[in-house]
């Protein structure tokens, strides 16, 4: 009996218990550390260095923020800023030009990536290379070219003048002024954001729609604005994010004053002129948070069209 017990348990013991079957698992946990640690280890430092630094700055302006003379917790550099008539008006200023620029590319911008990619592959690339030299070209350095261009004395200004007997009443120095600067780079910058969208539309989408007795009018309606809603929705929120944080452009062309100052711009000056015997470091340092939290929201909006795109781009397939 002892004999038929071992014998019928002996192989079930095996195969319960055997070395291929039971280190199958270890195996293949081995093999997806070995795939982690390839995929992601050499970019480990730079995650690190990258992160730490990000994370260490955005704890120090929070933590700044707060801070009193003391170096207790208070709200005084919140209420400051929101007490104070100049940096209200800056806010919304800035709130006002981002929203009026990123509006302006959605609907030009569109427009221009459509065109760009319908043309020849020679053509579409000489069109990209030129998109990217001018979404690069910012900063003090577009200021002075726009001064130098548009401004009270630029060239195009006095040729129309001289030669056509046109006075231009193109303010470079005004809201709109700072509008069109904007436009100048962060344009070309949507257009390349949303270009690779266009290839989502198909050809054959038009053909249904002809032989449905439908114009352009009804594919664009019901067929091509529906379907690239939300890419362009998703420039939309990127570009109002990039225009919000400029700095160098509208200080160098405009300077901070009272009709003039952005967020950026008055965050600027609390730097410039911050002393040891007042609260305008902390201030700035508010401001700073501001601008982080307003990005953190367009980057979560971002994320949740993106979500939509994908979604979108799977029922498309």
């Amino acid at each position: 009996m002892t004999t038929v017990s071992r014998a019928v348990a002996g192989p079930a013991d095996d195969i319960s218990v055997g070395p291929g079957l039971s280190s199958a698992p270890a195996r293949r946990r081995r093999g997806t550390l070995r795939r982690i640690v390839t995929q992601w280890g050499p970019a480990v430092p730079f995650l690190i260095a990258a992160g730490g630094i990000l994370a260490a700055a955005a704890f120090w302006l929070i933590r700044t923020s707060f801070s009193g003379p003391d170096g207790g917790w208070t709200l005084q550099a919140w209420q400051d800023i929101f007490a104070q008539q100049i940096t209200r008006a800056a806010m919304v200023r800035s709130l006002g030009l981002s929203a009026v620029v990123a509006t302006l590319c959605l609907v030009l911008g569109s427009v221009l990536a459509y065109l760009v990619s319908g043309l020849a592959r020679r053509g579409r690339t000489a069109a990209q290379a030129l998109l990217n030299v001018a979404a690069n070209f910012g900063g003090a350095s577009l200021a002075i070219a726009m001064v130098s261009t548009l401004g009270a004395v630029g060239f195009v200004r006095l040729l129309l003048q001289d030669r056509f007997g046109y006075a231009l009443g193109f303010d470079l120095y005004s809201f709109w002024g700072v509008v069109v600067t904007y436009m100048y780079f962060i344009l070309p910058l949507y257009v390349l954001l949303v270009l690779p969208a266009m290839s989502v539309l198909r050809a054959e989408w038009w053909d249904a729609v002809q032989a449905a007795g439908g114009t352009r009018w009804h594919y664009w309606r019901h067929v091509g604005l529906p379907v690239l809603c939300p890419f362009l929705l998703a420039g939309w929120v990127l570009t109002f994010a990039w225009s919000l944080g400029q700095f160098s452009v509208p200080y160098a062309l405009l300077g901070d004053t009272s009709a003039t100052s952005l967020i950026t711009t008055r965050l600027g000056n609390f730097l410039f002129s911050a002393t040891g015997g007042s609260n305008r470091f902390e201030r700035a340092a508010a401001l700073a948070v501001f601008l982080m939290v307003i990005s953190a929201l367009a980057l979560v909006l971002y994320r949740l069209m993106a979500n939509r795109m994908l979604a979108r781009l799977e029922n498309l397939r």
